[in-house]
């Protein structure tokens, strides 16, 4: 199995480089897309829904949402005007569709809630499949959102200032996965969700912060501080933690449906979705605090 993953991973690493420093932004976000298309059918998977209509409206809805969003972006000229819509000063998140990232935001807390409550509170999202196709609407498309964001900052000056920052985002996740992996394996022993997630443990969590940090640090050190240092490492440990939630709440989604992998078309990986849990999460939350701290609301 770990060798099948690493084969997988080898192979769509140099698809990986392209697609994050390459494209203009506008084929960036166009490309994305179809990505997403397909995380939307992977979710569809986990909504418990017997007839097919409900699992091809909710990739249908979410198609036209992320075409709404598009849209926006385009009648904003923000393709070619990015950096003066993001850095304008106060008031950038009051603009559509960019407020929809504190909608995104506060529905992650609620998963949240959730997770602590699983399974106690599992008949508020279980009946019928409309709670769980919203938050998919709202996760997946925020998500979209952010990463095309993240790929626009500072593009006027430097084409690949916004792929770098897309690999630091991946970094913090890879290294808090990766890190817990090693770190729970070697020392854990304190279940961090025993419900939703056995494996999960405390030792991990922290391990994979240190590996966070680091990876992070070191990347950011290379390409030039996003963040003052006092700002940055906060920065990385509260990724983390939401990365750990975006994990978890998708691990809650298919314990629920009984699915363990929301599809089988990475070798070794599973789904695109079991392998993106956490970048629905952590985006919307990068971007928020990483304009905050840099213009403020």
């Amino acid at each position: 199995m770990l060798k099948q993953r690493v084969i997988t991973a080898l192979l769509l690493l140099p698809l990986a480089i392209v697609l994050l420093f390459y494209p203009s932004l506008q084929n960036f976000s166009l490309i994305l897309i179809p990505v997403f298309g397909l995380l939307a059918w992977e979710w569809s998977r986990l909504l418990e829904a017997k007839n097919s209509i409900v699992k091809y409206g909710f990739i249908a809805g979410f198609l036209a949402v992320i075409g709404f969003f598009y849209y926006q972006l385009s009648n904003q000229h923000f393709f070619s005007n990015a950096n003066e819509l993001l850095f304008k000063g106060n008031g950038w998140l009051m603009d559509y569709p960019f407020k929809s990232l504190m909608v995104a935001a506060l529905v992650w807390v609620l998963a949240f809630v959730l997770v602590l409550l699983f399974p106690k509170g599992i008949r508020l999202w279980t009946r019928g499949a409309a709670l769980r196709m919203l938050f998919g609407w709202v996760m997946l498309a925020a998500a979209w959102l952010a990463v095309v964001m993240i790929r626009s900052i500072n593009i006027g000056s430097d084409h690949y200032y916004g792929g770098f920052l897309l690999l630091l985002m991946f970094l913090i996740i890879w290294g808090a996965d990766v890190g817990a992996y090693f770190a729970g394996k070697t020392m854990g022993k304190h279940k961090l969700s025993p419900v939703v997630s056995p494996n999960k443990t405390w030792e991990g969590f922290f391990g994979g912060m240190i590996t966070s940090v680091l990876v992070a640090y070191g990347l950011a050190t290379y390409m030039g501080m996003p963040l003052p240092l006092k700002y940055f490492i906060p920065f990385v440990l509260l990724l983390v933690v939401v990365s750990v939630i975006g994990d978890l709440f998708v691990s809650m989604l298919k314990r629920q449906a009984g699915v363990k992998d929301t599809s089988n078309i990475l070798p070794g990986h599973g789904g695109l979705l079991d392998r993106l849990d956490s970048t629905l999460s952590v985006a919307p939350f990068f971007v928020i605090l990483l304009l905050w701290l840099s213009t403020g609301f």
